[in-house]
């Protein structure tokens, strides 16, 4: 093979690569958002919760790993370890004997009372968050790879809720932001520092209004709601509306929601990170609940 002929096979041998590794690249970037929330993956982890639990089993989950290499900002508070795992543990006192969901035995007596977020079965790695969880989508501009989605989301989430004559009286939320992960440890520093959490660990919800679920809590049909109510992020409340889905899965409440806010409103700054052209200034606030009879 002559000399030249030689240099342009390794030439075309090199573009190959480094197209292939732009491709792979390319594909991880766009493909690590996960899904919206939907009531129907909802209603899944709810049948699984009361169904195919055992009280007292745990089961080991390994968290989505960080493929990026980078290390967080030092000293951020998303400066976490990426290949933990989440240990999904039954209570001991499930009630395993709870109707299935095809069962339509629920009366309003089951329904009226208290009700906590089910925080103790499911597991959060990104791509595939199960149980309770809550988190946020943003949209962004990467250098070279052009518009994505950044998602966010923690499992770290508590809160409880009140039923009277198939009327929702009072629903109080608490999400530790500091345990947000996305796809990448640099987007996770910024995000910790954009919302304040060093001083503002955690955001709320209070519910103002009562919600009329008249007919479908008893029967399991699927609802549709406008939840207003005070959202606290970054020390500061601001009133919102959260559209809303829910539905009763035998012994569970499923419910998930989403509401558009406006970072500005709550002084939190789009975050900066050197492979983000630009973010939006407004982003989605997401959440999956599940709850269970105190």
């Amino acid at each position: 093979m002559s000399p030249r002929r030689r240099i342009l096979v390794t030439v075309v041998v090199l573009l190959v690569i480094v197209a292939a590794a732009a491709a792979v690249g390319v594909w991880r970037v766009l493909g690590s958002s996960p899904s919206e929330v939907s009531l129907a993956e909802a209603v899944a982890d709810a049948e699984l919760v009361q169904e195919d639990a055992t009280p007292g089993a745990t089961t080991t989950v390994a968290a989505a790993d960080d493929e990026s290499g980078d290390a967080a900002p030092e000293g951020g508070a998303g400066d976490h370890d990426r290949d933990q795992e989440y240990v999904v543990v039954v209570p001991e006192d499930s009630d395993t004997d709870a109707a299935s969901p095809s069962d339509d035995v629920a009366t309003i007596d089951d329904i009226n009372g208290g009700w906590a977020v089910e925080a103790e079965t499911g597991s959060v790695p990104l791509e595939e968050a199960t149980g309770s969880f809550a988190g946020f989508r943003v949209d962004e501009e990467l250098a070279s790879i052009g518009a994505f989605t950044a998602v966010g989301r923690t499992g770290h989430v508590s809160g409880t809720m009140e039923i009277v004559s198939e009327h929702v009286t009072s629903v109080e939320i608490e999400v530790d932001l500091t345990t947000l992960q996305t796809d990448d440890r640099r987007r996770d520093g910024a995000v910790q520092r954009a919302l304040g959490t060093s001083q503002h660990p955690t955001a709320t919800f209070s519910l103002t209004e009562e919600l009329d679920i008249e007919g479908a809590a008893v029967t399991g049909t699927a609802i549709m709601l406008s939840a207003p109510g005070d959202l606290t992020v970054n020390g500061i409340t601001r009133p919102v509306a959260i559209d809303i889905q829910a539905q009763l899965v035998g012994s569970v409440i499923a419910v998930v929601g989403s509401v558009e806010v406006t970072l500005a409103d709550f002084n939190v700054t789009v975050p900066q990170v050197p492979v983000v052209l630009s973010a939006e200034d407004h982003g989605i606030m997401e959440f999956q609940l599940l709850f269970r009879r105190r």
